[in-house]
């Protein structure tokens, strides 16, 4: 692995903080002061590791496709943030539900890129895949069998909304 960047080490750390906090939200009583406060470190760690990632160029010298997904994790994160608030202003049950379903797939996102730097991003070291014709493929497949699962775990996994009388 060759050497990396102070903005390429803060993505690194940002990311470890998130996937680890990430965790710790998903498996803690939700609502509870403990669940706030390793939310706000999740979602602080998440706009870190999105700023850094917008501004990294070394792959193409230009924004690329690694940028829309920065924006598109930026924007999960926000439309999570914003149903909460809703729904601590209306207490609509499909609110929180909203809220729990975004954030949920906002950590999906991030598993998935952390498994694709892990397996296919030939930096790393761990994968000696070096020839576009078999990186992106595989990066593709990869990326679409975690999102399916992860999509198929957030909707089987998470509170159903009450049925209003």
């Amino acid at each position: 692995m060759g050497s990396i960047s102070a903005i390429g080490t803060a993505h690194v750390v940002m990311g470890s903080v998130a996937l680890v906090s990430g965790a710790f939200v998903l498996i803690s009583p939700k609502g509870t002061p403990q669940h706030r406060r390793l939310g706000g470190i999740y979602g602080a760690a998440i706009l870190a590791i999105n700023g850094t990632a917008l501004s990294m160029y070394d792959l193409t010298g230009r924004p690329n496709v690694f940028h829309i997904i920065a924006l598109l994790n930026l924007a999960t994160l926000t439309l999570g943030m914003l149903a909460m608030r809703r729904w601590r202003r209306t207490r609509e049950v499909t609110d929180l539900l909203t809220h729990q379903r975004r954030m949920t797939m906002n950590y999906v996102g991030l598993w998935m890129a952390f498994v694709t730097v892990l397996l296919v991003n030939p930096m790393m070291g761990v994968s000696r895949i070096a020839d576009p014709r078999s990186h992106w493929p595989l990066m593709i497949v990869l990326n679409v069998s975690l999102f399916v699962a992860g999509a198929w775990l957030v909707r089987t996994r998470t509170s159903q909304p009450l049925v209003r009388a």
